[in-house]
């Protein structure tokens, strides 16, 4: 029994990963990286939920949760490996910014129409560092609540509100000048990209090979 568990875990990868994945971020990169897995290992499946809800990994038979949070990460009985970090960004649409002026300090957007990530139940603050390296906290109220960051995306194109999304949903926006950086010399704390899973004991070899996989190709965009 003890020598077949060795050898399963040597074996090539295969089966079925159950994995969870916020929904911006499987647009962004994560849904191409699982094609590009699943062509190298043809004998592994996944089953993927593309979701923003919390998943309890143990509970619902979930292999891998990739998931993005702001520092610090809480400590639970689950393991974690991070994978890369990414920046956010304020921006807004031009004419929003002729109509209100560009901001110049982050107090400045405190009368502006915002729109926010989240639930409607949630309390919504802007927390920044200035040039100068001092945190400023700015709470503002969302004309807009929702969980999907294109909706928001969409939402700031059409002039409804400013908002802070991560700098990869806009980078094109940005160049094409449709959305404009507000506040550039300021610094929001940086969202963590990372796996957790339930065990690192027994871990299948599918698993682990999706794990590195991930590792991998982040690490790859982290050295360009």
């Amino acid at each position: 029994s003890a020598q077949e568990a060795i050898d399963s875990l040597k074996s090539e990868p295969r089966g079925t990963i159950r994995v969870t994945c916020p929904i911006a971020l499987l647009h962004a990169h994560i849904g191409e990286m699982l094609a590009q897995f699943m062509a190298k290992y043809p004998e592994v499946n996944i089953q993927l939920e593309a979701s923003n809800r919390r998943v309890d990994l143990i509970a619902e038979g979930v292999d891998v949760a990739i998931r993005v949070r702001p520092p610090p990460i809480e400590n639970s009985e689950l393991i974690m490996r991070v994978l890369s970090e990414r920046s956010v960004s304020l921006v807004a649409s031009p004419e929003l910014v002729e109509k209100y002026g560009m901001p110049e300090q982050l107090s400045d957007l405190a009368n502006w129409p915002s729109l926010g990530i989240g639930q409607p139940q949630n309390h919504f603050v802007w927390c920044w560092k200035s040039p100068q390296q001092h945190k400023v906290e700015v709470p503002y109220k969302p004309r807009f609540i929702t969980t999907d960051m294109v909706a928001l995306r969409n939402a700031a194109l059409a002039g409804v509100g400013v908002v802070q999304l991560p700098t990869l949903m806009v980078t094109k926006q940005l160049s094409d000048g449709s959305l404009i950086h507000l506040l550039d010399t300021w610094r929001a704390p940086p969202e963590i990209i990372h796996v957790v899973y339930p065990t690192r004991r027994g871990l299948l070899p599918a698993v682990r090979a999706l794990i590195d996989f991930l590792a991998d190709r982040y690490k790859s965009f982290d050295e360009k």
